[in-house]
């Protein structure tokens, strides 16, 4: 078949900094060719994961592919050869799988590897340490032998070796565990950068100094890499080469024609301070000097993270298709998303809820299977550009299917979107199945009140229980999905009428707030499912120290929580919110973002009004928030008590 027109599916574990210059490589070449681009994020449920390939080759969504280094989220074991074999018929090239029979782009790993591990041992360090990848990947076994024969031909015998799964969390625990029992190491290479980062995590956490007590160099050469607190040093595998070198060779396979059965890259070392020392050790222009596409970059992912925050709280009280729709007709277009499609799935079957273009979004379009992507007349958009494809699949169960496309595509939006989304689709079915459950009660009232509307004591039983089920979704829409406190809406609408009550009797009010602390390095370390835990525990705290009936504990947005205190004075505010700190201490949970020992640990800023004329309750939140920063800059782990409003 020829190329215009054609669509072909890139497999990545996520989009981030290894699979970036990738996709920017493929889609380079594809787009001269008439050719489209589906990113289709490796699915995180094991089950779905093994099957999506196949499916879309069936539908007939995908006339090609190329399978990056991609692992079984069940195990952390190599998917390529079982990606590949779902693939059936159609053209396959891999990046750096080495399945028998199927074309291959990588770089040379021995070249690249020895360049790095000769760079490290040329100053006299004598205590090298491999921190490898996956078993079963094939450039991983590369590095790991091209670094055993370094370490041999520079006269030192067999280096430890630990494996970490190409993943930063698993190389800082396993480095830390390393430098534990190993003491004297002075050299440290990871078979990519991010392993390397997560190993110069750990020497920074273990007290060593790097390059001064330990040089360290990775592979990849990503933007994390150049960026990084100590800049790394870094094998160039020039990634985005390997992503033209992969499009190529899939295309020439469209059209039917012979493709070598491996192609590799070269490799060049980038020399930066994590071994070049103080005064520089590398090549004219390398070391401490970070480029200015990577500072923009930087500049521009901070704006972006800014605005996924704005989308994350938005998407957070969403109770309805229509509310999630408006979230992100106003927050997409400032992260660069020029189209973006969301269907809800059950049982194999997705129906649009948002979309951008025409026709216009919430148009109805009735169901199409999911392995389709798109319905109806929309399919023709598969057909160009690059649309990164993210099967959302809480616990295992597909709930909804996301395509996006950005004018620029980054490491952060992705999965800022994957995660809220998911969450956001969890809210609105357990709302959904609550507005059921009452329509359900609704229409057993109704049957029951015709049956029996001569006898008015059961009537006004029916009545009852309808009031009951309309009370308990009430209830439902009020309470924080996550946290099991009260949310945001609740959280304004409790505030507004102990206002009303302090204006009418004169009785003080106060409120808290209060701040988990330090818990985007919290997230950043132990990702965000462990995040969620952390503030479900947090919030049983706060709520474990808020004792009387009419006190509303409630998560104000994200790692904050909010306490209203009717008729407290700033005496009683403070013993509570002394309590809540307690309480967080007590549960002495560990902070895997602070180092070894830490626990979290929580701010609160305490409020009060003794007389409200001349304020408002926001005037209230504002000083309490105030108090809150006050206790966050002096240094945490604290309350601070604002004057009294009069």
């Amino acid at each position: 078949m020829g190329t215009r027109g054609a669509r072909v599916a890139l497999v990545v574990d996520r989009v981030e900094d290894y699979a970036l210059p990738v996709i920017r490589g493929v889609e380079s070449v594809l787009a001269p060719a008439g050719a489209s681009l589906l990113v289709l994020v490796h699915p995180r449920p094991a089950a779905q994961a093994r099957s999506w390939v196949e499916r879309l080759r069936r539908a007939g969504s995908i006339d090609g592919l190329v399978v990056s280094t991609v692992a079984d989220p069940a195990t952390g074991t190599s998917a390529v050869a079982g990606l590949v074999a779902q693939a059936g018929g159609l053209p396959v090239v891999t990046l750096g799988g080495g399945v028998l029979g199927v074309p291959d782009v990588s770089c040379d790993n021995a070249a690249g590897t020895a360049l790095a591990v000769d760079h490290l041992l040329a100053a006299g360090r004598r205590h090298p340490l491999l921190v490898a990848g996956p078993a079963d990947s094939a450039d991983s076994l590369e590095r790991e032998a091209a670094f055993a024969a370094a370490v041999a031909r520079a006269g030192l015998p067999p280096a430890p070796v630990v494996r970490a799964g190409f993943h930063r969390e698993t190389a800082y625990r396993r480095t830390a565990q390393a430098l534990g029992s190993l003491g004297a190491v002075d050299a440290v290479f990871a078979a990519n950068d991010e392993m390397a980062l997560g190993a110069l995590d750990a020497l920074a956490a273990g007290g060593r100094r790097v390059p001064e007590d330990v040089v360290v160099a990775g592979f990849d050469d990503t933007s994390a890499a150049a960026t990084a607190e100590v800049p790394l040093t870094s094998v160039d595998p020039h990634l985005a080469e390997q992503g033209e070198l992969a499009a190529r060779l899939v295309l020439d396979l469209l059209r039917g024609g012979d493709v070598p059965a491996r192609v590799r890259t070269g490799c060049e070392l980038v020399v930066r301070a994590s071994t070049a020392g103080p005064e520089g050790a590398g090549p004219p222009g390398t070391g401490a000097v970070v480029p200015v596409e990577l500072l923009r970059d930087v500049r521009s992912g901070l704006l972006v993270t800014h605005h996924l925050l704005g989308l994350k709280h938005g998407l957070s009280s969403v109770v309805s298709e229509d509310d999630l729709a408006r979230e992100l007709t106003a927050y997409l277009p400032r992260v660069a998303v020029r189209r973006a499609h969301l269907a809800t799935v059950r049982d194999g079957r997705a129906r649009l809820v948002y979309s951008t273009g025409t026709p216009p979004a919430g148009a109805p379009t009735g169901s199409y299977p999911v392995e389709e992507l798109l319905p109806g007349a929309r399919r023709g958009e598969l057909a160009h550009g690059t649309l990164v494809v993210q099967v959302l699949a809480p616990g295992g169960h597909e709930r909804g299917l996301l395509l996006h496309e950005q004018d620029r595509l980054d490491r952060y939006t992705a999965e800022a979107l994957h995660q809220d989304l998911t969450a956001a689709l969890q809210a609105l079915q357990r709302a959904r199945r609550a507005r059921a459950h009452a329509a359900e009660l609704e229409r057993l009232v109704a049957e029951r009140t015709a049956q029996l509307q001569a006898e008015v004591h059961s009537r006004r039983l029916a009545q009852e229980e309808l009031t009951r089920a309309n009370a308990r979704l009430s209830e439902a829409l009020l309470v924080d999905g996550l946290t099991g406190v009260r949310n945001r809406p609740a959280f304004d609408d409790a505030l507004r009428r102990a206002w009303r009550e302090h204006e009418r009797t004169g009785q003080p009010l106060s409120v808290l707030l209060c701040d988990v602390d330090r818990f985007k390095a919290y997230n950043d370390t132990a990702g965000h499912l462990a995040g969620d835990a952390c503030l479900r525990a947090v919030a049983a705290c706060i709520a474990d120290a808020v004792r009387r009936s009419d006190d509303v504990v409630a998560r104000f947005g994200g790692e904050e929580f909010a306490v209203v205190l009717p008729a407290a004075d700033a005496a009683a505010a403070e013993r509570v919110a002394a309590r809540v700190l307690r309480r967080v201490r007590a549960a002495a949970l560990p902070h895997p973002g602070c180092g070894p020992g830490a626990t979290v640990s929580v701010s609160v800023g305490v409020a009060t009004s003794a007389a409200a004329a001349g304020a408002g309750p926001e005037d209230l939140l504002r000083t309490a928030d105030g108090a809150l920063y006050r206790a966050k800059d002096t240094g945490r782990d604290r309350l601070v008590l604002a004057g009294v409003l009069s």
